[in-house]
């Protein structure tokens, strides 16, 4: 199957392994990694790693394109891109003393010229794919209805879609009727209830009112929401509410395994896997992801 990953937000990602840091200190790096990354790239990876096709869709721009797209090919993902006219961010994790810490980069910009080519490059590439996945938060210069645009066209193709968004692309994307949502629950509380949670919070309390939510996009956009919750089980509201638990494991890296989630989920029930066991599948490559060292892998 042909998977294609939308993201307008992309990503150089340093991973800097330490055998002891100090704030404040020289700290040498035992190992260092640069990788393709931002959520698009994480997932199309994930896509290609499970052994179907991964594309792309991105801008790119400044002096490190052709090494963007040289990782990119490394990592046997089509890229399709369109030039943005400002530089590709970089992130930065660093592993030490057991816990992983990002550092992040909002994006640049883009030029006002980007989105004609970047609409005309979905249109075109929409007629080849099987799937679609929608994922991140849309670099500034983009329309605001550009993803709702998206879900449209492919909708009206007939092709699954997944969505890994927040806020009012979300909430413009819901009226075309996405097959499933997969926001975290942070990211959830958020859009639909108002509220700020930290990721690492214990979020059990968030079930008593994210519950109606959940039930109530279903029941007028017949989409599914798929609540990860870091280590903590995963909400899952289709025509039934359920619970599918997270593997417990020692974490190395957690960068992509929402991500990962999302491709092996799509994956999954694109090929008509019940949507319990596609869940649960989903949760095992997550986990896979969140054991190695890199973002966005399960090798």
């Amino acid at each position: 199957m042909r998977v294609l990953t939308v993201c307008l937000n992309p990503t150089f990602q340093n991973t800097l392994i330490f055998n002891s840091f100090r704030i404040g200190e020289v700290n040498r790096a035992a190992e260092h990694y640069l990788d393709a990354s931002g959520k698009g790239m994480n997932t199309a990876r994930i896509v290609s790693q499970l052994g179907e096709q991964g594309t792309l869709l991105t801008h790119l721009g400044g002096p490190r394109v052709e090494e963007m797209l040289s990782l990119c090919k490394k990592d046997n993902v089509e890229i399709l891109w369109a030039d943005s006219h400002s530089e590709i961010r970089t992130c930065t994790t660093i592993l030490a003393d057991g816990k992983a810490t990002e550092l992040v980069e909002e994006p640049y910009a883009v030029d006002s010229s980007t989105e004609e080519p970047i609409r005309a490059l979905f249109s075109e590439a929409i007629g080849r794919t099987d799937a679609l996945i929608i994922c991140g938060t849309r670099a500034p210069g983009y329309s605001p209805d550009l993803y709702a645009d998206f879900v449209k066209q492919a909708k009206e193709r007939g092709l699954f879609v997944l969505l890994d968004l927040k806020g009012e692309d979300l909430k413009r994307c819901l009226p075309f009727k996405p097959d499933v949502i997969k926001p975290n629950l942070s990211e959830a509380a958020q859009t639909f209830l108002g509220l700020r949670v930290g990721e690492e919070e214990d979020t059990a309390a968030l079930e008593v009112l994210i519950r109606p939510v959940m039930e109530d996009i279903y029941r007028t956009y017949q989409a599914t929401t798929v609540l990860s919750r870091g280590k903590e089980d995963v909400w899952v509201q289709g025509p039934e509410f359920f619970r599918v638990p997270i593997e417990e494991v020692k974490a190395v890296n957690t960068i992509g395994s929402g991500d990962s989630m999302s491709a092996a989920l799509t994956v999954a029930l694109y090929k008509g896997t019940n949507l319990q066991q596609a869940v649960k599948y989903a949760t095992k490559i997550a986990t896979k992801n969140a054991k190695t060292v890199r973002p966005g892998t399960i090798f």
